[in-house]
């Protein structure tokens, strides 16, 4: 039987999995107008326009991002500022967006940044926030989205599916930073 921290870490892994394979299918038939994955099946951003309308895949029909906690509105904030952030192409305050200062995408901080260059705008619509799940200390929660990114040749690119993101709860030693919501993975798929 699994216990939380396992299935976790397995739904990571295979998250990742997932993300590497449809980073290898995207790039296989893109061609050369693609748009780099600058991070887990995140669609590579030069400027970002975000928008609060819920997205068409929400967590839950009954509930709207106004209507969530004030700890789900914190989650959803840090997606928007994430992709603030990749805006105003400051890419060091997006990668740390990232859990562990940007370790959990999985990628260089010199990666992360070149995975921009082929991508030249971007929309994100932020679904309803899922339910809060803690382990260990921490706090999780599963936040669905929907991305439209224009690559710099103009080719629209649509992606959808979800962020998990992480929180340190008010643990011993810990620090506001680490209380504060960071990605922890991402699953999106390319639909167009």
């Amino acid at each position: 039987m699994l216990n939380f921290s396992s299935y976790t870490r397995l739904k990571q892994r295979c998250a990742v999995v997932g993300g590497v394979l449809v980073a290898i299918t995207i790039t296989a038939y893109s061609g050369p107008a693609k748009s780099q994955l600058p991070s887990a099946n995140t669609p590579a951003v030069a400027n970002s326009s975000i928008s609060s309308s819920p997205a068409p895949v929400s967590g839950s029909p009954t509930q709207s991002i106004a209507s969530a906690t004030p700890i789900q509105q914190a989650a959803v904030q840090a997606i928007r500022d994430y992709y603030s952030a990749i805006s105003s192409q400051d890419y060091r305050r997006a990668y740390s967006a990232w859990d562990r200062n940007g370790a959990a995408s999985q990628q260089s901080f010199e990666k992360f940044k070149q995975g921009f260059a082929n991508t030249a705008s971007t929309a994100v619509e932020v679904g309803t926030p899922g339910r809060l799940d803690g382990a260990a200390g921490s706090s999780y929660i599963k936040i669905p989205v929907t991305v439209s990114a224009t690559t710099t040749t103009g080719t629209p690119q649509q992606f959808r599916g979800s962020y998990i993101l992480r929180r340190v709860n008010g643990v011993s030693g810990s620090n506001p930073e680490q209380r504060g919501w960071h990605l922890y993975s991402a699953n999106l798929t390319q639909v167009n």
